[in-house]
């Protein structure tokens, strides 16, 4: 086999001398360059296709590895950029890692956490280019200008392995963006795991996070993996991150950190090689200045942010998306279904407190009551009659212009209304009610209170 060949850039030549001699010995090829220029002509040339990865001196003369980034993504856009420094802050961090950089790594080098890097870059490298996955159509149908930017940041989130931050209201979707990551990465072989920070007890955090070894505490019988070690080298998904304690964020941080960590009871280190992936609908820079979430922790969390927009910002999208989940539900083609014009109306002023995953659940609960009387050869067109009754009665109720003489509900009023309606529909069933609106029953205990439902 081939080795890898590796390009080294750095204007030290005693690094340069180092860093051979290691990778040599780990069965790389080495390149070297001692300047932005040198290293650019080099990825021009013939040689410079062969090149596999690029360990790049943050420091150079004339131009900075921060700079050189761009033009070398330019020549190769899936060749893996390994930053070094002496001068690490978060700031360069994430300027690095937006820019394209694959990774970070302070001087002194750790030998393990070079090789380790090293390891993931050219796997990822091997198994992943922007390219190849054409089946994100499929999982996103239909693409309007909104999906083809989101799937554009979803495929730039799969090619590295830093910590991604999915913000957005309730049924936005995160979940799915995050799995979508997960398929799409590297990551793919390994478990994907979603957990509920904000579901868990407070005093079973920790065990339920990090696992625990036998005999910690009363009632452990045999040591347990938490769900850090359970990841692998899979994804760990880490929901409503904004409902943790500053206890929990400290540990999280000392994680991502330190890339292991120690089971309840324990003192020895558990390395951890998964990938992570939080979400919330929390304002976490609000968070922050109250005190209730730590600002070093979102740094580290928000290398690569994705914002999830509520559907009423994106209506544009309302129609397709229905039709998209109405012939999913009935089992046609998009192209048998339409939607009469007064639908379309309905559909596209009503306010959608419950986003994507409400305008599912309509269309799922439409093919059900209608799908049995439908004939198969001929094309669907949905009435306005086939609609419910709240969202009929939302068309002029909720989401009018100011123009039209009806004011738009509120942020506040439309999820108050979701909440009750689901609430209505579920009989009270507060466990079921917060499966399907996406939140922990802690979260929706709280937003009973605050909106005074406290008795329905």
């Amino acid at each position: 086999m081939t080795p890898p060949i590796l390009l080294v850039v750095d204007d030290h030549a005693n690094t340069r001398a180092y860093l051979r001699t290691l990778l040599e010995h780990e069965g790389y090829e080495i390149r070297e360059a001692a300047t932005g220029e040198t290293a650019l002509e080099l990825l021009r040339s013939n040689e410079g296709k062969n090149v596999r990865g690029v360990l790049l001196d943050l420091k150079l003369p004339n131009i900075s590895g921060i700079d050189l980034i761009q033009p070398i993504k330019e020549k190769r856009p899936s060749l893996p950029i390994i930053i070094m420094t002496a001068h690490a802050t978060v700031p360069t961090a994430v300027s690095a890692i937006q820019k394209g950089a694959f990774h970070y790594l302070e001087k002194p080098l750790s030998e393990e956490a070079l090789l380790g890097t090293l390891k993931a870059a050219l796997s990822e490298d091997r198994g992943f280019a922007l390219s190849e996955p054409s089946n994100i159509e499929n999982r996103w149908a239909p693409m309007g200008p909104y999906m083809a930017r989101l799937k554009d940041r979803v495929l730039k989130a799969a090619h590295h392995s830093f910590p991604v931050l999915i913000t957005g209201e309730s049924g936005t979707g995160k979940e799915l963006i995050a799995r979508t990551i997960h398929t799409l990465s590297s990551h793919s072989g390994g478990p994907f795991l979603a957990v509920n920070t904000g579901a868990i007890p407070r005093e079973l955090v920790n065990s339920e996070l990090f696992g625990y070894e036998k005999g910690s505490f009363t009632g452990a019988m045999e040591r347990k993996a938490g769900w850090f070690e359970s990841a692998g080298r899979g994804t760990l998904f880490l929901d409503e991150i904004g409902t943790m304690e500053i206890s929990t964020q400290i540990a999280i941080l000392r994680v991502i950190e330190n890339r292991s960590f120690s089971r309840v009871g324990g003192t020895a280190e558990v390395p951890f090689s998964a990938r992570i992936i939080c979400a919330t609908n929390d304002d976490l820079p609000s968070l922050i200045r109250e005190g209730r979430f730590r600002e070093d922790l979102y740094y580290r969390l928000n290398v690569h942010a994705i914002r999830l927009p509520p559907l009423r910002e994106r209506r544009e999208d309302v129609l397709p998306l229905a039709g998209h989940f109405l012939a999913q539900s009935l089992g046609r083609d998009e192209s048998e279904i339409g939607f009469e014009p007064e639908a379309r109306s309905v559909l596209e002023r009503y306010f959608w407190p419950g986003n994507i995953r409400e305008l599912k659940n309509v269309m799922i609960s439409l093919a059900i009551e209608k799908g049995s009387d439908l004939p198969k050869d001929r094309p669907v067109q949905a009435g306005a009659s086939w609609l419910p009754d709240f969202l009929r009665q939302g068309h002029d109720a909720g989401s009018g212009t100011e123009s039209e003489g009806v004011p738009p509900r509120t942020l506040r009023e439309g999820e108050k209304e979701q909440i009750r309606k689901v609430l209505r529909e579920t009989g009270g069933n507060k466990a079921l009610s917060s499966r399907i609106l996406g939140i922990s029953r802690k979260a929706l205990y709280s937003k009973l209170r605050e909106y005074g439902l406290k008795d329905e």
